[in-house]
């Protein structure tokens, strides 16, 4: 399955699945897939694909961080730039 579908039609189904496309690119998808046997089969291996992610994103995100690497974690935050910008971690943009 979807061995004659070119890597645009995978990123347009997903970019779909996404929410990421504008109404008429919605529209032409629909159709496509209504008429496309295999893009309607790609569309639906690439919607269970993404609900195993979600279902499996989200078992990890349930789990607690280790403690060596929450001190790790500690550690980087306390390593910020002497230029006092936040979002500056020490990425050289700052005269030492």
């Amino acid at each position: 399955m979807g061995d004659d579908l070119n890597f645009d039609s995978w990123e347009l189904l997903s970019a779909y699945i996404d929410g990421e496309l504008d109404a008429f690119a919605v529209a032409k998808v629909e159709r496509d897939v209504l008429l496309d046997p295999e893009l309607a089969t790609a569309l639906d291996v690439l919607r269970r694909q993404k609900a195993a992610l979600q279902w499996w994103s989200r078992r990890v995100d349930a789990r607690p961080i280790p403690p060596v690497i929450r001190t790790m974690l500690e550690n980087a935050r306390a390593q910020r730039c002497r230029c006092g910008n936040d979002n500056c971690h020490g990425e050289q943009h700052c005269p030492g």
